[in-house]
């Protein structure tokens, strides 16, 4: 059931490019039909006025030549003045429709509004009794005392009416009424043609619109399928370094496709260092698991009742057990160090309290070595970084230059800074580094002389988290060393010139803690 339902809604699914396009079409659609609808309103209304207008006149025409008629409007009195070949007759008029023949302004307005189809003329004597028309028309008539226009219903379509009584002049008697319909046959076939017109620009509007809108979503689809190929690739195989190949434009699209292949590298670099780490440890850590199984198996066989080998084997297994212990905790910070992002980070850090803190505690801890400082840093001297991570990178150096230090037992250690930089040097005479070597001191577990280092208690990770702790920071760590002369290690930092927040202003008695502790020497 579940299946037929998935299968359903597969089959019903609606792709972008007919949503797009529909979208497009149906925008295109009701703003056409808006525009259209003010258009098609304004035109009616303007060919309605036009009409409105016509039927006046008309009417006013017919009775200006009406008005000379005396008494009461007769068949015999209208019919000459409304009919042309009687109104040209000199021997049907009187001598004032004489004058109004010699005018050809009725002739040709009169006639001419009379011979439209569309337009009908009817006239009433003062009985109401009809007494002349030019078509027949169903409009009832009602007498009025002044010009009145209006809009009826005729045979289900609108009509203009206007209705004028007919004044005798110059007495202004009333003899009768003049009632004119217009029909409006050319407002009708004009508002019609106008109708399919406009329909026929919608349809072709809507299937232009919707085709170029296919294509505009063609094309945007086509680097979005790209995206979906890569997506599907490293669903497939997660360790794949597919990639989104760089995508034309500079739109949002793009910006996608950027940082979903910077996600994907930072993705791949954390699987890269969990498998890493996993292949490291196994490694690092197969040594002691073979001493203290070896010393197990010799307990095992006779040591038990051999307090010496007891003892030895119980002291080996506890050496080996902290020497695992420590490799695990460098291995996680090692891993921490590789995760740091400086955009995330928004702590200031005192380089200077940093400084004489970490030499405090090296001290001591080896106080028979003479530690040197000199510190060149004005008091408020800042980097962006976590305090904690600073401290481990200056006791790493500090730590290491002890441990290959040979017979002159002294490490000296010396800050100063730019506008851009802070630098810190760490530098001891000790065994020294070989060129070969300096090249790979910075890689996790390597050692150089693997002997002395396990003498020392090093694993070989120490140099690695401080160098990938500067490089995470933005900063260099760099060594020169001259073999059975020592080594020099040079940290350099991007100094944050920025506002000190407040926590970071020192306080009167913060001078103190500035200072470098007892038997450290400082250089002037």
């Amino acid at each position: 059931m579940s299946k037929k339902t998935n299968a359903t809604k597969k089959s019903l699914r609606l792709t972008l490019r007919v949503k797009w396009s529909a979208a497009v079409g149906l925008t295109i659609f009701f703003t056409f039909v808006i525009f259209a609808s003010i258009i098609y309103a304004t035109f009616n209304n303007n060919l309605l006025a036009q009409e409105k207008k016509t039927t006046a006149e008309t009417a006013k025409l017919v009775v200006d030549r009406l008005g000379n008629v005396k008494k009461n409007l007769t068949i015999a009195k209208v019919v000459p003045l409304m009919t042309p070949e009687y109104y040209q007759s000199d021997n049907q008029l009187d001598n004032s429709d004489s004058q109004n023949n010699s005018d050809p302004f009725y002739q040709d307005s009169v006639f001419n509004q009379l011979s439209r189809s569309d337009l009908s003329v009817s006239i009433y004597n003062r009985q109401l009794e009809q007494v002349f028309t030019s078509r027949d028309t169903s409009v009832k008539f009602k007498p009025v005392s002044s010009q009145t226009q209006k809009i009826v219903k005729e045979n289900g379509r609108r009509v203009v009416v206007t209705t004028m009584p007919v004044y005798e002049q110059p007495n202004y008697r009333l003899t009768g009424y003049v009632i004119v319909v217009n029909r409006m046959d050319s407002l009708y076939r004009s508002t019609q043609q106008l109708r399919w017109q406009m329909i026929i620009l919608i349809v072709v509007a809507v299937l232009f619109s919707g085709f170029i809108g296919y294509l505009i979503v063609h094309r945007l689809l086509k680097r979005i399928n790209l995206i979906a190929v890569t997506i599907h690739k490293i669903d497939q195989s997660p360790e794949s370094t597919a990639r989104i190949p760089q995508l034309s434009g500079n739109d949002e699209i793009s910006d996608l496709a950027r940082q979903f292949n910077g996600m994907l590298d930072q993705i791949q670099q954390y699987i890269e260092q969990q498998k890493q780490f996993v292949g490291d440890v196994s490694h690092e850590l197969r040594t002691p698991i073979a001493v203290i199984q070896g010393h197990l198996q010799l307990l095992n066989r006779w040591g038990k009742d051999d307090p010496e080998v007891l003892a030895e084997s119980l002291a080996a297994a506890t050496q080996e057990t902290a020497r695992m212990n420590n490799l695990i905790e460098e291995m996680l910070q090692l891993t921490r160090a590789e995760q740091v992002e400086i955009k995330t980070v928004h702590e200031q850090t005192n380089v200077q309290a940093v400084i004489s803190q970490s030499v405090d505690n090296i001290q001591m801890l080896h106080q028979d070595f003479a530690i040197q400082a000199d510190v060149e840093l004005a008091p408020q001297t800042f980097v962006r970084m976590n305090r904690n991570h600073l401290e481990q990178i200056i006791i790493i150096l500090l730590d290491n230059a002890v441990k290959y230090s040979a017979a002159r037992k002294e490490v000296l250690l010396s800050a100063d800074s730019d506008q851009q930089h802070v630098n810190i040097v760490v530098q001891d005479f000790g065994l020294g580094i070989s060129p070969q070597d300096q090249q790979r001191i910075f890689d996790r577990f390597y050692r150089v002389d693997k002997a002395r280092s396990r003498e020392r208690g090093g694993n070989g990770l120490g140099l690695s988290i401080a160098f990938r702790l500067v490089k995470a920071y933005g900063g260099t760590l760099t060594v020169e060393s001259v073999v059975d002369s020592g080594s020099q290690f040079k940290v350099s930092l991007p100094r944050d010139n920025g506002p000190i927040s407040p926590e970071n202003l020192p306080h009167q008695d913060d001078q103190s803690k500035l200072d470098l502790p007892d038997g450290v020497t400082r250089l002037h």
